[in-house]
């Protein structure tokens, strides 16, 4: 247990970029979005590019404000848990 805390401590533990799907289905679903968002943006002038872009940034900055969020309140229920089950109740 201490060195995963330690890991923790120093910053060693980036659990957002080893997490990655596996699957076909996880495979087809983002072959789909890939080839959609090319045919999409090749549709766009160059201010629309830009627009469109700045919109995908600013979802993805509001999306991981969201996932903090989440992981967070999960880390919290897990603790509880973990506290409930080593309590004498």
């Amino acid at each position: 247990m201490r060195r995963i805390l330690e890991k923790l401590y120093y910053g060693e533990i980036y659990r957002n970029e080893e997490v990655f799907p596996k699957g076909e289905k996880f495979i087809k679903i983002n072959g789909k979005v890939g080839k959609l968002e090319n045919d999409f943006t090749s549709r766009l002038d160059k201010a629309e590019f830009r627009l469109y872009d700045e919109l995908l940034t600013t979802l993805n900055e509001r999306d991981s404000y969201y996932y903090l969020e989440t992981f967070i309140e999960g880390f919290k229920i897990g603790a509880r848990m973990m506290m409930e089950v080593l309590s004498d109740e």
